[in-house]
Formats: structure tokens, sequence, C-alpha cells
């Protein structure tokens, strides 16, 4: 039980692996995720080949669009011989991360993905300096005046 309550706190490493892919094809690790927020952190690098990878984080619908040769979630992504990406997820669903091979000839590619639900991996709260903070205090105090005096004129016109 803390081994389960340490996990869900932690880091989680889903995949650490060599895979080889094929010329221009593709493989895919899926990924449920029930509990949110929690950070996708994935790392590539291809070790052999000299073709560039595609590497996305898809949900269920994208992954069933690139199983039927649609390759516009993938788009959005260069091919490249290495990288890393993180990605906050706030929603519970099905994912995948797909690789993507653009080469003529085979690559083997070093994967790691793994999942973060550490408060740090969440956006964190940030403040605007004292000089911004004071003017927009001075603006909206200003705009508050403008309005009551505007209202008192009105009902004064009114009670005469």
């Amino acid at each position: 039980m803390i081994l389960g309550l340490w996990a869900a706190v932690g880091t989680q490493v889903l995949v650490d692996d060599v895979s080889h892919i094929p010329a221009a094809q593709w493989r895919y690790h899926s990924l449920t995720l029930k509990q949110t927020p929690v950070t996708v952190d994935c790392q590539f690098k291809v070790l052999s080949g000299n073709a560039g990878v595609r590497v996305a984080l898809v949900n269920r619908d994208a992954l069933d669009q690139i199983r039927q040769g649609d390759r516009e979630p993938m788009e959005s992504t260069p091919f490249r011989l290495e990288g890393s990406f993180q990605r906050l997820l706030t929603t519970p669903d099905e994912y995948a991360v797909v690789v993507e091979n653009g080469g003529v000839g085979p690559v083997g590619l070093k994967l790691r993905v793994a999942l973060d639900f550490s408060e740090q991996s969440l956006p964190k709260a940030r403040y605007i300096s004292p000089v911004r903070r004071r003017a927009v205090i001075g603006i909206s105090l200003t705009a508050f005046l403008v309005v009551v005096i505007y209202s008192a004129r009105k009902l004064l016109v009114a009670n005469r």
C-alpha cells in the first residue's frame, strides 16, 4: 500500500528501451491515464540509421486516425534525430506515444517515457512585478471612482 502511494506521487517510468522501426513505419506505446494532472516526459534518440523520427503524444481518437492511414495528427512535429518534450495532461483518457520513421532505412531508437505526478510538474503561480501591481491597482481604483462619481451625479440629477 505504501509503495502504491509513493508511486502515485512520484515519477513512473513507463518505457525505457531500444526499439527498431522499419523504414516508413510507425510504432506506439499506449498510456491509460486515470489520475490527473500528470506530466508526460518523453525523450528519444536515434541510435542507428540516419533517418529522423517523429514522436508525438496523441489521444485515442488521433491514434485511430493514424491507424487508418491519416498522418495529420503527426504532422505538427518535425523529423529529428533526437529530442524531448513534456506535456501536462489534465483530462483522464487513453493516450499513446507514437514514433514514426520517416526514412528509407530502419532505425534503432532509444525511447524513454515517464509520468510525473508530483506537484513540481504543475504550472507555477506567477506574480506581476510591484510596479505593475501598483499600476493595476491605480487604474482599477480610478475606474471605480469614475463609475461612483458618474452614478452619484446621475442620482443627484434624478432626485432634484
